[in-house]
């Protein structure tokens, strides 16, 4: 037997205000050698808003976090970036761009997904 849930208007609008409002994805960037980030409720929106990060002149793409799997996706240009200090290793940088990401977004509880104008700098 199949059975058919019944979705009303209300309940569309709840989950979809509800899936705006987790901000699983973290697209970690830096401006001035300061660490930000932005807030994105999917995947979709994080790789928007990090291809939006690659045509800025002054902001530097380094990924994006994941935080429900806790998982970290280096972009290219910020792997590269990462790479130029010789003194470390992949691991000690993988674990730097976790625990930066992850001090951003308790900093940060009420940001709103996609905006990058609003600043969030790492101390």
């Amino acid at each position: 037997m199949i059975q058919i849930q019944k979705h009303t208007k209300q309940d569309k609008s709840k989950s979809q205000s509800q899936e705006f409002t987790t901000n699983r994805y973290s697209v970690l960037y830096t401006l001035k050698g300061q660490y930000q980030h932005v807030g994105c409720s999917s995947e979709e929106e994080a790789q928007y808003v990090l291809g939006t990060l690659m045509t800025d002149g002054n902001r530097i793409p380094i990924g994006i976090y994941d935080s429900k799997t806790d998982i970290f996706e280096w972009e290219i240009i910020g792997q590269y970036f990462h790479s130029q200090d010789l003194m470390s290793n992949p691991e000690e940088r993988l674990q730097e761009a976790l625990t930066v990401s992850k001090a951003l977004r308790r900093r940060d509880s009420s940001w709103q997904p996609g905006v990058m104008e609003r600043a969030s700098f790492f101390a």
